[in-house]
């Protein structure tokens, strides 16, 4: 009678375990990020917009940049992030121009205005 009961305990004790081992071989593994996503998780000023850019214009050739960048800034933690500026000269120190889309913003008023705006709107003052 001593055995089944022992018997028993250790049967609960296995099938806990077992239990145990399978929630924990079933729960959802959190999603490693891609060197990209990592990358841009490291970019500042503008660089999210450089990304971009150099994607559209070269995509092999980013996807390779990106790999070595992330590589990077894995073994070099204590690092800075990386500006947009900074992005945009490696791209171009590696052959690989593109433009970006610019505007200079002036204030005026309390408002930022795009400094061609601001132009025709003094312009168009001076005609009237």
């Amino acid at each position: 009678m001593e055995d089944d009961a022992e018997l028993r305990m250790i049967n609960a004790r296995k099938m806990a375990q077992l239990k145990k081992r399978v929630e924990l071989a079933s729960a959802p593994k959190p999603k490693e990020k891609t060197n990209r996503e990592f990358v841009m998780e490291n970019l500042f000023d503008r660089g999210d917009e450089v990304l971009q850019t150099a994607y559209s214009y070269y995509p092999k050739e980013t996807d390779v940049i990106v790999d070595y960048l992330a590589k990077y800034l894995k073994e070099h933690a204590d690092n800075d992030k990386i500006s947009g500026g900074e992005l945009l000269q490696v791209f171009r120190s590696l052959g690989l121009r593109f433009s970006l889309k610019t505007s200079i913003k002036v204030q005026e008023r309390g408002k930022f205005v795009d400094l061609k705006d601001k132009f025709k709107f003094n312009r168009d003052e001076q005609v009237g």
